[in-house]
Order: structure tokens, then C-alpha cells, then sequence
């Protein structure tokens, strides 16, 4: 009896938790979808796992039922695992990631939780059901007549016409379009049964699917349109990853795609627009599995793809198969074959998961089962707890800490939103001391600490108790922004805010110029095709009035990107400057044909045009006056005002040669 009670509390528990876990959102963390559903998929797992303990400790014995995907699934996690120990330079982050070993090391547990002690009904109506809870929210927002955004501050959502509780409205689409099959296996078995009201529920649920679906796609098409990496740059990016062989086997490491982005992206994503985006995923699964887990994970992955259409197909061709398992067949089909055209969240990656749990029940539910007896053993048997303890410790100790951490940080975000400074400097140290491999946290206590001194710069009499705070203030913005570097060598945005924040200093502190110098020197070293940072680094040249590497590096940006107006007009401000009137001319010129006709920027180029022109002899031609593109069109400015005498930081620069 007391086994049947928890059969029943499983079987319910396991309804709830995937009936849930597309529509949780945790508002505690800065990212509300994934990260929240990662936390709850977490605890859901853990209290499976203690429900399937206590079920073998009341029976005095483990029943494992085998599948053959169980030992593929491990050697994926393995091939994840390698990558981020091989070659991630911020291990914990890579680990936690969503595609990380950690969510690959939840996602083994909750498949083989749900294949040992789920049923194939309950995973097939709590995915249904789940469908249709997303669908009436798509369909309400869809049709109803709302003022968008409606933002919940203290939710920290804001919900568009597109917003979707699964954290993307493609993320959204897809789960209902693989629940399309699986809504005409359950009517048609329902029928079969002759269970006439659960075969019409079942056909509500699936018209609302097909309606919310087709709703989500002409959102998609429309207002909602998402920004997606093009599939042609994310070939390029995968295949140059490539050309080091140890990048190639194991990849990057997880949660490493913006690092990829930024070195290997090619020249003509310059003539996008979205040029001045790092993206942070890839246009497919599978050109980011390569990326990031290397040709290892890549091959064992297309392994488990090939296998469960290998095993679809076979179901099809079995006269014995179920109806439930040729349309979770279908399903998983349709899942990994919209992973070549979409980028995966957490949310995607776990229902093809559940789905295959759902598919290894009903196609090899039946099979021999493993059976442990313990009875013998009688109390010694609760030594067999200690391993799963250690296991589940670690997650839920390192999961603790980066839930705790993240959680700070958001306050720190919405203290700096109601201009509480005191708050988002707390908060920020407590983010990074619960975290220290956060880069985010640290840019951000960086830039937090920067503008704190800059705002106490401003006082007109500043008194030595001022001086010390502004001084301690910087060099805590340097000591945490070089911190960030060190953690990701490899990310260009850290030495962006690092080569930021000693420009601002040039004027405040001895060596600031040459050690702005370097790190601008490394970030495009890291994110090479990118004209912004050349057109950054030659205003820094520009203000230092060394006109001709400040020409240079204009001429780089304009190379780069012929259609970049204000690479253009930094370079004719430099001829002009360096008194190459005649090139001056020809550059502003090119502005003009890139700014809007009846914009103030083509005022403002077409007077300095005409004063350049007096300074040469002979007048040329104006070109065309062709409006291609708004621009804002910005002179470089000068460090600001100086501190006397100057601050000092710290002896040392920015270390300038991060790893591959």
C-alpha cells in the first residue's frame, strides 16, 4: 500500500513539475527564464530522486529499467565536461552555462528520472496541457486590446505582444509545434479507447496549439521579429574555429559563443544591420555545438540525433508501435531538425529531453530490467546514500551561490535604476564576493566605482578627504576591471571596459594614455573586424593631436566598413587637422552621401565642407546626395579635465596577452 501511495505521489509530482516548468519564471535573478527555470528543474529533480530513494528503500531494492541511450547521453556529458576543463578560462561560468555540463549533467538525471519512474501518458498530458496554458497566454495577448509593454518592476518582466513565459517567442513556437504530433497521437489513441471526452480535450488542447502556433509565427514575421545571427556567418565562425586543433576537438567551452563571435565573425557582417551587435549564441545548435564543445561533441550529438531517427523509423515500420510513440518520434524529429535553423535556450534543450524520456518509454519501457537487492544489506544499505549526497551537495552548494550572487546583482541593477548609489556599490560587492568569477558583475562595479569618483570630482574645493575617496574609488574601478580581464582573457568587451576606463583617466593618473593604449590595442586584437573600436582608438590618437595614426585607424574603420558615416568624418577631421585639405574634401564628401539629406549632420558636414574647400585651389564636383542611412555624426572628444597633481594607480598595466 505504501508503495502505491508513492507510485501516485510520483506520478502527480512528475504531472506538476512538466506541466510547470515551461511556464516558470523565477523574478529573483537577472535572467528570469533561464536561469529560473534551471533553479526549478533543479529542486524538481532533486525531490524525483527523493521520491524514487524512499520507493526503493520501502521495496528494499533499485529497479533500473535499461536503455540504450542512457550510456550516449553520459558520453556527451563527458564530451561538455572536457571542453570546459580543457579550455574554458572561467571554469564555473562555462559549468553553469546552459548548455554546460551542469544543465547537461540535469538533463541525464531528469531523463533517466522520468524514463525509470514516469508513465508515457503522464509525460504526454502534462506537455499538452502545458501547450495549452502557453497558448491561451498567447492567444490573450495576441487578441487583446493592452497598452505594451506592460512592465511589473518588481516582477522585473516586461511583457510585449511577443512575450512568452519559455523566455523567447521561437522558443515558444517550436515547443508548440513539436507538441503538434504528439496532440493527433493522443486524439487518435483516446478514439481508439473510445474515451470520448478525453479524445475532445485532447482536440481542444491541439486546436489551441495550432492556433497559438500560427499566431506565434506571423508575430515572428511581424512585430516580433527576433534578430538572429545569419546562418552564413555562423558557418564562417564555426568553420574558422576549426584551424586550431585544439579548438576544433573540444571547442571553446560552453558559453564561450560571443568570444568566438568576435574573432572569427567575417568581414561582410560589417555590411549588416546588426554590425555593431556581439552575439552571444549562434543561428543553429548544431554550428554552435561546434563552437563551443568541438567535433567531439558535435559527432556524439549527431550520434543521439541519428539514433532516435533511427529508432522513429522503426516505429513507423512496427506494426506493434503505438500510436504514442510514433507521434513522440515525430516530434523528436521535428525538434532536431528545428535545431538547424534555430539557436537552442535552456528552455529547448530540456524538452528534447523530456521528450526522448517520453519516446524511451513507450519504445523501450518494456525492456529487462536491473534489479538491485539490498534487503541483505539492511541499515548498511544507507551507505549507498553517501555518493548521490556528495553529488547532489556540490549542485545545490554551487547552484546556491550563483542563484545568491545573481540575486544581488539584480538589486544592484534596479538601486542604480532609482539612483541609489550607496545600494548598487553594496550590492555589486556582495554579488562578486558570493561570485568571483561574475565578468558582468565586475564591469559593472567597475564603471559603479568610476562614476561615483567622477561624480565627486565635479565638487568645485575638493579637500584631502575627497582626494583619498576619488583615489580609492579609481583604483578600484582599475583593480575590477583588469579582475574581469583575468577572468576571460578572451572576452573583447572586458578589455573594451578596461581601455575605457583608462581613457577616462588620461587626465587624473601618470601612464593612463599607453596603458589605454594596450588594452584598446587587445580588444581589437580579440574582435578584429570590429571598426567601432578603431574609430575609439583613433579619437584617443586624435586627442593626443598624432593626427597621422589617428588617420590611420580611421582609414582601418572606414576599410572595415565603407558605409560607417562617422568612420568618414573622424577621417576627414584628422586630414583637415593635419592640413590634407584635398583628402579632407573627399572624405567629407562620403559623408554626405551617407547621411540623411535633411538631417543636421548634413548641415553640419556640408558647412565644413565648404570651409575645407576654400582652403584648397580649385573647387571639385559635389557627388550625388544620396540618404542611405541616420547617423549621429561625433567629433572626438578630449580626456576630461585633469585632478592636480595626478592620482596614482596601481604600478602595473593590463596584462595584454590573453589565451586562445
Amino acid at each position: 500500500m505504501k508503495t502505491k501511495a508513492v507510485d501516485k505521489i510520483i506520478q502527480t509530482f512528475l504531472f506538476l513539475v512538466i506541466f510547470v516548468f515551461p511556464l516558470i519564471f523565477l523574478p529573483f535573478f537577472t535572467d528570469v527564464y533561464g536561469f529560473g527555470k534551471q533553479i526549478f528543474l533543479l529542486a524538481a529533480a532533486f525531490i524525483l530522486f527523493t521520491l524514487w530513494m524512499v520507493k526503493s528503500f520501502l521495496e528494499k531494492r533499485i529497479v533500473a529499467r535499461k536503455t540504450s541511450y542512457l550510456s550516449l547521453i553520459i558520453l556527451i556529458f563527458l564530451a561538455f565536461l572536457a571542453s570546459t576543463l580543457l579550455n574554458s578560462p572561467n571554469k564555473l561560468q562555462s559549468f553553469a552555462a546552459f548548455n554546460g555540463p551542469g544543465s547537461v549533467f540535469l538533463f541525464l538525471l531528469t531523463f533517466y528520472l522520468i524514463f525509470n519512474l514516469g508513465k508515457e501518458k503522464t509525460v504526454i498530458y502534462s506537455l499538452l496541457a502545458s501547450g495549452a496554458a502557453l497558448s491561451i497566454i498567447r492567444i490573450v495577448l495576441f487578441l487583446g486590446s493592452f497598452e505594451f509593454p506592460l512592465v511589473y518592476p518588481s516582477l522585473n518582466i516586461s511583457i510585449l505582444k511577443g512575450w512568452s513565459p519559455t523566455g523567447s517567442l521561437l522558443a515558444h513556437a517550436a515547443f508548440l509545434l513539436a507538441l503538434i504530433p504528439v496532440g493527433f497521437g493522443a486524439i487518435y489513441s483516446e478514439l481508439k479507447e473510445k474515451r470520448m471526452p478525453v479524445a475532445v480535450a485532447a482536440f481542444i488542447v491541439n486546436a489551441l496549439n495550432m492556433i497559438a502556433l500560427g499566431m506565434s509565427i506571423y508575430l515572428l514575421g511581424t512585430a516580433s521579429k527576433p534578430i538572429l545571427l545569419p546562418q552564413n556567418t555562423a558557418w564562417v565562425i564555426a568553420v574558422e574555429s576549426l584551424k586550431n586543433i585544439r579548438l576544433a576537438l573540444f571547442g571553446l567551452a560552453p558559453g564561450q559563443f560571443a568570444n568566438a563571435f568576435t574573432s572569427f565573425k567575417p568581414l561582410d557582417f560589417n555590411g549588416s544591420e546588426y554590425w555593431n551587435l556581439r552575439f552571444a549564441s549562434s543561428s543553429n545548435w548544431y554550428f554552435q555545438l561546434l563552437n563551443e564543445v568541438g567535433i567531439v561533441g558535435l559527432v556524439l550529438y549527431l550520434f543521439l540525433v541519428w539514433k532516435v531517427f533511427k529508432n522513429s523509423v522503426k516505429a513507423l515500420r512496427s506494426p506493434k508501435a503505438s500510436l504514442a510513440s510514433l507521434a513522440l518520434g515525430l516530434s523528436l524529429v521535428i525538434t532536431m531538425v528545428s535545431q538547424l535553423f534555430l539557436p537552442l535556450n535552456f528552455f529547448l534543450f530540456a524538452i528534447f529531453f523530456i521528450l526522448l524520456a517520453a519516446f524511451a518509454i513507450s519504445t523501450e519501457g518494456e525492456q529487462e530490467e536491473k534489479v538491485v537487492d539490498f534487503a541483505p544489506l539492511g541499515k548498511l544499505a544507507l551507505l549507498g546514500l553517501v555518493f548521490p549526497a556528495i553529488v547532489w551537495g556540490g549542485l545545490f552548494f554551487f547552484s546556491g551561490k550563483l542563484a545568491i550572487a545573481n540575486s544581488y546583482f539584480l538589486e544592484s541593477l534596479k538601486a542604480a535604476n532609482e539612483n541609489d548609489g550607496v545600494k548598487t556599490y553594496n550590492m555589486q560587492i556582495k554579488a562578486i564576493q558570493t561570485d568571483p568569477t561574475g565578468v558582468d558583475y565586475r564591469i559593472a562595479y567597475s564603471q559603479t566605482n568610476f562614476a561615483l569618483a567622477n561624480s565627486l570630482a565635479t565638487k568645485e574645493d575638493l579637500n584631502d578627504q575627497d582626494r583619498n575617496t576619488i583615489s580609492q574609488l579609481i583604483q578600484q574601478a582599475v583593480r575590477e576591471a583588469k579582475a574581469a580581464v583575468s577572468v576571460d582573457p578572451r572576452n573583447a568587451a572586458s578589455w573594451e571596459n578596461l581601455a575605457n576606463l583608462y581613457r577616462n583617466l588620461i587626465n587624473f593618473a601618470e601612464g593612463a594614455d599607453q596603458w589605454t593604449l594596450a588594452a584598446y590595442e587587445q580588444a581589437i586584437a580579440l574582435d578584429p573586424t570590429n571598426p567601432r573600436l578603431r574609430v575609439d582608438l583613433g579619437g584617443l590618437y586624435y586627442s593626443q593631436k598624432n593626427f597621422q595614426q589617428a588617420a590611420n585607424l580611421f582609414a582601418q574603420a572606414a576599410n572595415l566598413k565603407p558605409d560607417y558615416a562617422n568612420a568618414h568624418y573622424n577621417l576627414a577631421n584628422t586630414l583637415r587637422e593635419a592640413g590634407d585639405y584635398q583628402g579632407a574634401k573627399g572624405e567629407y564628401e562620403v559623408v554626405l552621401s551617407l547621411v540623411q539629406i535633411d538631417s543636421n549632420d548634413y548641415q553640419k558636414v556640408s558647412q565644413e565642407l565648404d570651409e575645407v574647400k576654400k582652403l584648397i585651389p580649385s573647387p571639385t564636383p559635389v557627388p550625388d546626395k544620396t540618404a542611405l542611412q541616420p547617423e549621429t555624426l561625433l567629433t572626438p572628444a578630449p580626456p576630461a579635465e585633469g585632478i592636480n597633481p595626478p592620482l596614482e594607480l596601481p604600478n602595473e598595466g593590463p596584462e595584454i596577452t590573453p589565451g586562445e
